[in-house]
């Protein structure tokens, strides 16, 4: 455990950490900070540490156990036993299961959220069964450039993209992925990426509180990485209208899934057809860049009350 528990002055929080990086990202110090303003003793803990006794907390914030993409079964049996243990955990453990596998994409897809267009490579299927199973205004696979990553992934985890030139490359990496047991998805790289970058939308408790541009971070002949973070360049923008609803939407779409959420972020890309079109939702560990964006603080401070209303602090 780590991030300075000191002499427990109030409800006890632990905000979800893995060992490689124990005292989570640059936000943690702003949403400590809002905490203890609220009275609550927060610290960071990582979440598969045997010393931890997670009973000792009154809630358990469940966003940045970013290693939980090589210990599915695990971290998923982690959250259960928590929350079976009468500790809260937010987002919720039906929301973290959820969310952890890509395939959520289908459902946001089929309630009518824009959503950039898959082909599912399942284990066991070649690319070709797995286009001739997609829907129909799905391509089967994408002409022109296109994006390979595994449907559990996190931070560009072996995603890898791919010019028009190299799709027996692409097919090696989807079998790759089937090889060893994972989903491979198969997206249209849109072109305007490189022009535009992508946007985030961050939510706290369903509300935008700010929105970030991200330049794009898969590089061309790369081939797939263990990580894309060192390409990552994020700064503060407003969003517009088109991608607010669209983020919105989504976001709503989820939470009548699966129910509320604390913290939420939503990746878009605008394609050219549909406008702003949803890449990712991120809820279940998504970096909420406070320090990245002007309103950063006031976005902490939100989630501060956010989670302070869950522990019933008013």
């Amino acid at each position: 455990m780590s991030g300075g528990a000191g002499r427990r002055t109030g409800p006890r929080l632990a905000a979800v950490s893995c060992a490689q990086f124990p005292d989570q990202y640059d936000d943690w110090p702003l949403l400590r900070s809002a905490l203890a303003e609220l009275g609550v003793d927060a610290t960071t803990a990582v979440w598969n540490d045997p010393a931890v006794e997670w009973t000792t907390f009154d809630l358990v914030l469940a966003n940045g156990a970013w290693d939980n993409i090589h210990h599915v079964d695990e971290f998923l049996g982690w959250v259960d036993g928590v929350a079976s243990s009468g500790v809260p955990v937010r987002n919720t453990p039906a929301t973290l299961r959820w969310n952890i596998d890509k395939h959520y994409l289908k459902e946001l897809e089929r309630a009518g959220v824009p959503t950039v267009p898959t082909v599912w490579a399942e284990p066991g299927a070649t690319p070709a069964k797995a286009a001739a199973e997609a829907d129909a205004a799905t391509p089967p696979f994408p002409e022109g450039e296109l994006v390979v990553k595994p449907s559990v992934s996190g931070g560009g985890y072996r995603t890898a993209r791919y010019q028009a030139h190299e799709h027996e490359a692409a097919r090696r990496h989807v079998r790759e992925l089937n090889e060893a047991g994972r989903t491979a998805m198969v997206q249209p790289y849109e072109p305007r990426v490189d022009t535009e970058g992508e946007a985030a939308l961050v939510f706290v408790g369903g509300r935008c509180t700010h929105a970030l541009h991200k330049e794009p971070m898969i590089r061309r002949g790369a081939g797939p990485l263990e990580h894309l973070i060192d390409n990552q360049v994020v700064t503060g923008t407003t969003a517009t209208a088109a991608q607010l609803d669209v983020a919105a939407l989504a976001l709503a779409v989820a939470e009548e899934l699966v129910g509320p959420t604390s913290y939420a972020r939503v990746d878009l890309v605008e394609s050219r057809e549909r406008g702003p079109a949803v890449l990712e939702l991120e809820l279940l560990d998504p970096v909420l860049f406070f320090t990245h964006h002007p309103d950063g603080a006031a976005a902490a401070r939100a989630l501060a009350r956010e989670l302070a209303g869950v522990l019933d602090l008013g």
